[in-house]
């Protein structure tokens, strides 16, 4: 067994300690585990089956990508966090990771294209922001509301593996918590775009269907 075997087993074995319900035990051996992974460039995929994709972003907060993120969740069991580059990070299984992937990258476009034809050329950042924002959040309810219809899985199931999947990363990967800025909305554009999200077609579903069945704009 090579050294970097050695060190992957101490790993798994800090990480079985981090259940421990002695909080200063656990606590220990996840300090320990994070470092050794750190130290040896380790990331979370040599420990579980479990895989993730990084979806480029920008460094900035942009609050909407983060509302679609969660939509996307509503529906299959990933997790998501920002990396130290702001990119959008999904984990989960194989599938699970494709399909929020995909749809998250199909949403997003189609939002910026409404952007783009919809408002003014001239209008003001915020303004842009708060119309997809709006968007977002109107997605972000109907896919919570397709949830238990569309995901493979049962509801209690869907609501586990997610639960398993989040304690999992959070305990094996260097989360970078970007926090908002609180800043008020264009209340305006954000009503529009709550609106024009019902145009938006989800029927890129949720199956293991090989056809691409992508409506909307």
């Amino acid at each position: 067994m090579n050294d970097l075997e050695l060190i992957k087993r101490r790993v798994r074995k800090l990480l079985a300690l981090s259940e421990s319900p002695n909080e200063n035990e656990a606590a220990t051996a996840l300090r320990k585990a994070n470092e050794l992974m750190a130290e040896y460039s380790l990331g979370a995929e040599s420990f579980s089956e479990y895989t993730r994709e990084n979806i480029k972003s920008t460094k900035r907060f942009v609050r909407w990508r983060f509302i679609l993120a969660n939509a996307v969740e509503n529906l299959y069991a990933t997790y998501h966090y920002s990396d130290s580059a702001g990119n959008i990070v999904f984990v989960g299984e194989k599938l699970d990771v494709l399909m929020s992937s995909e749809m998250y990258k199909y949403l997003v476009k189609t939002i910026d294209r409404m952007a783009a034809r919809n408002i003014r050329k001239n209008a003001k950042y915020r303004y842009r922001q708060s119309y997809r924002a709006g968007i977002a959040r109107r997605l972000y309810d109907r896919m919570h509301e397709l949830g238990q219809q569309c995901s493979w899985r049962n509801p209690e199931e869907l609501r586990a593996k997610q639960q398993e999947i989040r304690i999992f990363t959070e305990k094996q990967v260097a989360l970078v918590e970007q926090k908002a800025k609180r800043s008020l909305e264009n209340t305006t554009a954000f009503a529009r775009g709550l609106y024009d999200g019902d145009s938006v077609s989800l029927n890129r579903q949720m199956t293991n269907d090989s056809t691409r069945r992508i409506g909307g704009w």
